[in-house]
This record gives C-alpha cells, structure tokens and sequence, in this order.
C-alpha cells in the first residue's frame, strides 16, 4: 500500500493530537538561534511537575555524569542546548495520555526501560551519543500513545491479542487497523517538526531493513532502539509478561554474546535501581 494512501487512512481514523505546549515553546526556541539558556530554564521552570520530572531523567545514572544535575542550567550546561530541548519533548510525552491507567503505566515503564538499555548499549558499542539513544528509546513508542488514546476500547483487544498470540503489536495494528504505530509515529513527528534523528526512530524502529535510511548516523540510532526494545520485550519490561521467545538481535551492532551478557546484567541492575525514581 502506498504511504499516501495510508496517511489518508490513518488521517480519517487517528486524531493527531498537538504536542504538550511546554514543549512546543520549546521546539520554537530551537528554531531561534538568539535563544538562551536563562529563556530555556524560564519556560521548563513553569511547571514544577515537569521540571522535577526532567531532572530525574537528566540524573540517571547512564550519563555517568559526576556531579548530580539540580536546576535546568546547570542541565544544559553539563548536557548541552539541543540534547537539553530534545529530552524536553521526550519528557512531555507522558502528558500525552488521556487517562493514565495500567497499560499507560505499563508504556510509560517500557520506553524507560528502552532509553536505558538504548544508552547502555551506546556506550557499549560507541556507535551512538549516550544522549541520542536515550532520548531515541523514549520517544520511539509514541505512536502506541496516540493510538490508545484514539481508540481505547480497540487498542485494548490488539494488546490482549499481542499477549494471547506472541505476536509483535506492529504486526497486530497491521492485521487489525492497515497500518501500525510506526507510520502513526512517522506522522506524528512530521506534524510536530521534530528534529529528523527522533522522526527517524519513531518510524523506522521496527524496519526490516535500517540502510534505507540512507543514513549512518540515523541506521546506528535505530538498530540501537530496535536491540534495546527486543531486550526490553525479552525481560518484559513495561509488558504483562516475559516474552522470552523473542530474540534480541544483538549482532547487528557487532556485540559478541559476552559483551550482549554484560549489557543485560548492567541494564537489569541499573532498570531496578532507577524504576521506582524514574516512574513518578
């Protein structure tokens, strides 16, 4: 089928929502280039739940940073201009739900659990920004969100239908809707002008083939998603269950089965470290 044709579909049956408006004050700022950090922290500093959630983030441990992060500039400052803005839409995400119940919890849980073993596995195979992955393994499910918030009582017979059969939700959306919470993510990083790296991982995370990317740089952040979330699937994470049947494809980023052990053990420790902080 082609991409217009299921645009247009996907247009008629999914409403595209507007990003949260913290982040599209940001996203305007990116675009400016007299923008500062004092206007940045004077926007984020507006919503105390935010904000407060955005430093949790910027702290987790994968950053290996050595001094913690506890006001927005210093975050910049430490993290830098772009990937500080990028994190910021990242973070908005979670105001996206409609209601916030279980299997948003569960979503939510799951792209943490993918933009810690994203990171892990960037410092691992230095293929990737530790920041890039991160924020990738974040963003990279937001097409489920619009999804379930377009048609809940749907989307919940395609969740049990996934835990029923074992099969991948991508294949489940195309069996049940024509079309899968990748091309709704493509769709929805267009509308929102998000920066071509995060349009990248939202669409193409599940691809069969990453090289037509066309795109080192944007082929190593999705395979690197696309091991994470497999790792994540595996264990569970952010799922009702283990779907240990699955396997994570690791060397497509030229992991040995030591090193891809080594990963594993890191992500579980540091996932049970950081859940309980991270998940507020």
């Amino acid at each position: 089928m082609k991409e217009e044709v299921i645009e247009k579909i996907i247009l008629e049956t999914v409403d595209i929502p507007s990003l949260p408006p913290i982040a599209m004050k940001v996203l305007q700022l990116i675009n400016d280039d007299y923008s500062s950090i004092k206007e940045l922290e004077k926007i984020i500093g507006r919503d105390q739940a935010f904000s407060a959630r955005l430093l949790r983030i910027a702290n987790s441990p994968y950053y290996g940073r050595d001094r913690s992060i506890d006001t927005i500039s210093t975050g910049i400052l430490l993290i830098g201009f772009n990937t500080m803005k990028s994190l910021v839409v990242a973070a908005s995400l979670k105001d996206l739900h409609r209601k916030f119940g279980l299997f948003e919890q569960r979503l939510w849980e799951h792209s943490l659990g993918v933009s810690i073993a994203a990171s892990i596995l960037a410092l691992e195979t230095k293929l990737l920004q530790v920041e890039e992955a991160m924020i990738g393994g974040l963003i990279h499910d937001v097409g489920k969100t619009i999804l379930n918030n377009a048609m809940p009582e749907s989307y919940s017979v395609i969740v049990e239908k996934v835990y029923e059969t074992g099969m991948s939700f991508a294949d489940v959306e195309n069996e049940m809707l024509g079309f899968n919470h990748c091309q709704v993510g493509g769709l929805i990083a267009r509308k929102w002008k998000l920066p071509k790296n995060l349009e990248s991982v939202v669409e193409y995370h599940h691809a069969a083939d990453f090289s037509v990317l066309n795109d080192k740089a944007l082929e190593a952040l999705c395979r690197i998603t696309n091991v994470a979330d497999a790792l994540c699937v595996n264990l569970g994470v952010g799922l009702r269950k283990p779907m240990s049947d699955r396997r994570v494809p690791y060397e497509m980023l030229g992991l040995t089965d030591k090193q891809f052990f080594e990963v594993e053990v890191l992500f579980r420790k540091t996932y049970e470290e950081q859940k309980a902080q991270l998940l507020n």
